[in-house]
């Protein structure tokens, strides 16, 4: 699995010399109290190219991290890395994932672009792939920006809300238009925005505070920890989701990540395997942004 995303795994710790975000109370120099989705994704071989506060691509909207003072590389320089790392790799393409979530960092570096100008940001890492040879691809959409904490004491909920179907609705007709143009290539969307809009409005999830934060960065150096049990808590702190949210992410992934395997024995037989049996084979790469 490859992941090209805005929130990471230890990339951001290990770039600013493991002093962002602040370890402890964060864990493991994740954005979270605890393993966050990609850690619990059950595959033997994950490379992850994710940077908190990356954006779409820095020549479009520079994305920054540790409160606005380090740069990191946008999803299109996460993937150019890639690229970059694997000149003399042979890759299997029919079993390697590629997995990219990205568009909120933007608009909290640059609230005036367009909806059309961010999807397009975004489909030019998608082409980037399907250029390289990509033949299996999942896309988050935009989550629910009108229930973060850093958003929603802005009240604007309305104007967040409409935004947030805007941008859905423009990616998922460009993806449709590039499936038409590559059929031999899956493209799948994870719907992360339904799955936070039900864990914010309670359906069948527990947690006691759906709508603050439980931590807050004062500021490079300090913490306050608002809360006495994150686990109960939606919102680690303005931007990124407690563990157990984190949990259930992985959970609903896990299912688009099935690899059907067709073979013929003694004339016919035909078995489906999952990716937790195929993990052997299976590479996924994550190039994120994680908030």
């Amino acid at each position: 699995m490859i992941f090209f995303l805005k929130s990471n795994g230890g990339n951001v710790y290990k770039l600013t010399n493991n002093t962002w975000p602040i370890t402890p109370p964060y864990y493991q120099g994740r954005f979270t109290n605890g393993p966050n989705w990609f850690d619990r994704l059950n595959a033997s071989s994950k490379s992850n190219y994710a940077y908190g506060g990356a954006t779409t691509d820095n020549n479009f909207v520079k994305g920054y991290t540790k409160l606005n003072l380090v740069l990191v590389p946008g999803i299109r320089q996460q993937i150019a890395s890639y690229f970059n790392d694997t000149l003399n790799t042979t890759i299997n393409f029919n079993r390697t994932v590629y997995i990219l979530w990205a568009g909120g960092n933007d608009f909290i570096a640059n609230s005036s672009i367009t909806v059309s100008s961010l999807t397009n940001s975004f489909m030019n890492s998608v082409r980037d792939l399907l250029k390289f040879g990509a033949k299996n691809i999942l896309i988050f959409n935009q989550a629910p920006i009108q229930v973060y904490p850093y958003f929603s004491r802005q009240n604007l909920s309305a104007t967040y809300t409409a935004l947030t179907l805007q941008i859905n609705n423009a990616l998922q007709a460009s993806l449709n238009s590039t499936r038409n143009n590559y059929t031999n290539v899956s493209i799948q969307t994870f719907d992360l925005n339904a799955l936070v809009t039900k864990v914010v409005a309670n359906q069948s999830y527990p947690f006691a505070n759906n709508v603050s934060k439980c931590w807050d960065n004062v500021n490079l150096t300090t913490v306050a920890l608002l809360c006495s049990d994150p686990t109960t808590y939606v919102f680690i702190d303005s931007i990124h989701m407690t563990t157990p949210v984190h949990q259930l992410i992985a959970d609903a992934v896990t299912p688009l990540l099935t690899y059907t395997y067709t073979y013929t024995y003694n004339g016919c037989s035909k078995m489906n395997l999952s990716l937790n049996m195929l993990v052997s084979f299976i590479l996924i790469h994550i190039f994120f942004k994680f908030f």
